[in-house]
C-alpha cells in the first residue's frame, strides 16, 4: 500500500523524529509540495482552458447524440 503524506503531517512528523535521514526526507518532502503549488500555480490558466474545453466537448457529445437519436431511433 502507497503511503501518502500531507504538507503538515510531514512538518509534525519532522518535529518528531530527529535522525539525518529522517530530517533530510522531510525535507525533500517539503520541497515537492513547494513544487507542486507553484506547478498549479504557474499553470492555473491551462487547467481552466482545459476543464473549458472538456465542458465544451461534452456539450457538442451531448447535442450530437441527440442528433443520432433524431435520425436513427424509431419511435
Amino acid at each position: 500500500m502507497p503511503y501518502v503524506f500531507t504538507e503538515q503531517g510531514v512538518a509534525m512528523l519532522s518535529a518528531v523524529l530527529r535522525s539525518d535521514t529522517a530530517i533530510q526526507v522531510s525535507i525533500q518532502i517539503i520541497k515537492a509540495f513547494v513544487e507542486m503549488r507553484r506547478f498549479i500555480a504557474n499553470n492555473a490558466a491551462l487547467f481552466e482552458r482545459i476543464s473549458s474545453v472538456e465542458l465544451k466537448q461534452l456539450e457538442y457529445q451531448k447535442q450530437t447524440d441527440e442528433k443520432f437519436d433524431k435520425v436513427f431511433c424509431v419511435y
